[in-house]
């Protein structure tokens, strides 16, 4: 038996209703078992979804299936809460807030909360008091756009899948019986079975920074690191069965995902390692390929 992600995370209360959770998929906010999911995925037991609103994380692993929402005690019995704690409130409370009718935030001030949803937390707290500081003894505007945004399209122009093809995925990780389940020209996903299986998945964002999904990794994650390839930063994060490569081209960048079977217990069938291998070798062989 499965159940729609959508109606699941809508029926334990994620969300507010059915429709908020169908644009967060569509939007990335969903991912099941560390790959995006769209608001069709099926999600099964022991499977671990990750939802994202609000500046916050919440995880969760799958113990019950229900389509229909309840309430809270009853939606509590049908997940195990893996989330990180939330921010201390002294976190929270610092967090710049624009005045109602301020207008739109300038470009130094979205860049700004981008580096802080990336996790800059005290940088760009400082940077804020700098901007209002300055901006009571200079009425230019200039200034606030002298430094240019991170560019959009500067990197490669990658194949479908990141010219992956399932032999490639299944030799680089070696991991047999991969099909490919998700073809899109910014998606693929590969898997070799229903729940708990290996899932590996290419994704290319356009026009989003690397850094708000480096923040996101810090926090869901047990270990995030700098890890460059060929030349480009990005980021290596993993976590028990888990592995994720990202790599950045200004305002672009790609992210990798390989997640190994795991047992009735949630426990990797594979080291995080081994795992971490297959998916650098990925993104390694997308990146040689396209360069």
């Amino acid at each position: 038996m499965a159940t729609r992600i959508d109606s699941w995370i809508w029926a334990i209360r994620l969300t507010k209703t059915r429709s908020a959770a169908g644009a967060a998929c569509r939007a990335g906010h969903v991912r099941l078992n560390g790959v995006t999911a769209k608001p069709s995925a099926q999600v099964s037991i022991g499977d671990r979804v990750t939802y994202r609103a609000d500046g916050r994380e919440r995880i969760v692993e799958v113990t019950g299936l229900i389509a229909k929402r309840v309430s809270a005690p009853l939606a509590a019995e049908n997940y195990i809460d893996h989330s990180p704690p939330p921010p201390p409130r002294e976190v929270i409370a610092a967090i710049p807030r624009r005045d109602s009718g301020a207008g739109r935030p300038t470009k130094r001030e979205r860049r700004q909360l981008d580096q802080f949803r990336g996790g800059a937390f005290l940088v760009v707290i400082a940077a804020v008091v700098m901007l209002l500081v300055g901006a009571c003894g200079d009425d230019s505007s200039d200034s606030a756009d002298s430094t240019a945004e991170p560019k959009t399209g500067t990197g490669p122009d990658f194949d479908r899948c990141g010219g992956l093809t399932t032999e490639d995925v299944a030799r680089l990780t070696t991991i047999t019986g991969m099909t490919l389940a998700i073809d899109n020209p910014s998606t693929c996903e590969w898997r070799n079975g229903p729940s708990r299986a290996a899932t590996a998945s290419f994704n290319w964002y356009r026009g989003s920074p690397i850094g708000r999904e480096r923040g996101t990794e810090q926090l869901s994650r047990d270990h995030t690191q700098d890890h460059s390839v060929g030349g480009q930063p990005g980021f290596i994060a993993s976590s028990g069965a888990i592995c994720e490569v990202g790599v950045a081209w200004d305002a672009d960048f790609i992210e990798i995902s390989l997640r190994a079977p795991t047992t009735l217990d949630g426990e990797s069938t594979m080291p995080t390692d081994k795992v971490c291998d297959g998916a650098k070798a990925l993104a390694d062989f997308v990146v040689k390929r396209a360069s």
